[in-house]
């Protein structure tokens, strides 16, 4: 298993500080956030940016790409919708120039946008991706319409591409009641990224010090043969403590990697 760090890690900083920061953390991978302007531009609109500039940014500070990650679909609007749909169709066009194989992606929000729309864009990004070495890992978050494990099956149900899989996210399967280990268990075929949180409750906190069952999880993963990205995220309460949680989450990683 390879290990990276989420740019989310460091959030308040500028894209070249976060790098910065990721290999001075001992990263050598680094997943980063390139939302979309319509839900909040944090490392890049990718609209904007070039792929070279990119690989040249990442190439400064000794990094590689892990993972684009979107933020999420959202179907509040039919136009909305189309608009995160192209989005999702520039980064994979981005991500295959790059040299990046994943792109992570969420769904709607569960209480006030529909799911059907949802499924239809997958559809479309499935056979999009077709000749592409990119493929998307869709993410469970909580209080979205990726949350439970009968969401993943509603979705696998309807879609069966290869190139559509699971980012499993620990810390928001804590929020929402499901163990993660028990959901590797039944999911590792379809698991091709992972995103290693720890959380007490809803609340994020740094690896190691909540409640979340990665041990098991990575366990479990193991069994089956995965050999993917651990991907580290943090967005805890105090954010001043960023960089040590960071470097600290890094050996918690690599005790996973070595169970």
């Amino acid at each position: 298993m390879d290990l990276a760090a989420s740019s989310i890690c460091w959030h308040r900083d500028t894209r070249a500080g976060m790098l910065r920061k990721a290999s001075e953390s001992g990263f050598r991978f680094v997943e980063i956030l390139t939302f979309p302007p319509e839900l909040n531009v944090l490392h890049g609109n990718l609209w904007l940016m070039k792929p070279n500039e990119l690989r040249a940014e990442l190439t400064e500070y000794g990094l590689e790409p892990a993972a684009l990650h979107l933020g999420a679909i959202q179907t509040s609007t039919e136009q909305r919708r189309q608009s995160l749909t192209d989005y999702a169709k520039r980064a994979i066009d981005f991500a295959a120039e790059l040299g990046c194989a994943l792109i992570v992606e969420g769904g709607p929000d569960r209480a006030t946008e529909p799911f059907q729309p949802f499924l239809r864009s997958l559809e479309h990004l499935a056979r999009f991706l077709e000749g592409y070495p990119v493929r998307i890992g869709l993410e469970n978050h909580y209080n979205n319409w990726i949350q439970y494990t009968q969401d993943y099956e509603h979705i696998f149900d309807r879609i069966d591409s290869p190139k559509i899989g699971i980012t499993l996210d620990s810390g928001h399967f804590t929020s929402a009641g499901v163990d993660p280990a028990l959901f590797a268990g039944k999911f590792a075929d379809k698991v091709i990224h992972v995103h290693v949180k720890d959380h007490i409750g809803i609340h994020s906190v740094a690896l190691g010090s909540g409640e979340t069952n990665n041990k098991g999880m990575v366990r479990a993963l193991k069994q089956a043969g995965y050999d993917g990205f651990l991907s580290q995220e943090l967005e805890v309460a105090d954010a001043d403590q960023a960089d040590h949680y960071a470097r600290e989450g890094l050996k918690y990683l690599q005790m996973l990697a070595d169970l």
